[in-house]
C-alpha cells in the first residue's frame, strides 16, 4: 500500500478519498487529522454551493452531489467530534 500524502489531502481531500466514509475508516489517521480533513472538505464543499447559488456553474446535477456530499461530510464530522472531545477528556 502506497502512504497518503498527508498535504495533498489537506489540500483536497476529495481527491484522495473516494467519500468521506472512507476517510472517516481510514487507519493511516488521526481523529485529529480525520476532523482536519474533514473540515477542510466541508469548507471546499461550502465555496463550491457559494458558486453554485451565484450561478457560476452550470450544471444541476453538480450542485444536488454537492450537497449530498456536505450532508455526509457534516454527518461524519458530528461522530468524529464527540469522539475526539471523549478522548482528550479522558486523558
Amino acid at each position: 500500500m502506497i502512504a497518503m500524502d498527508i498535504d495533498t489531502a489537506m489540500k483536497n481531500p476529495a481527491s484522495v478519498f473516494d467519500t468521506p466514509e472512507a476517510l472517516s475508516a481510514s487507519t493511516e489517521l488521526t481523529a485529529e487529522q480525520k476532523l482536519a480533513l474533514l473540515l477542510q472538505w466541508k469548507d471546499q464543499l461550502l465555496q463550491l454551493q457559494a458558486a453554485d447559488d451565484e450561478g457560476m456553474r452550470r450544471s444541476e446535477g453538480a450542485a444536488g452531489v454537492t450537497t449530498d456530499v456536505l450532508g455526509r461530510v457534516i454527518s461524519t464530522i458530528t461522530r468524529i467530534d464527540p469522539d475526539l472531545k471523549q478522548t482528550s477528556q479522558s486523558c
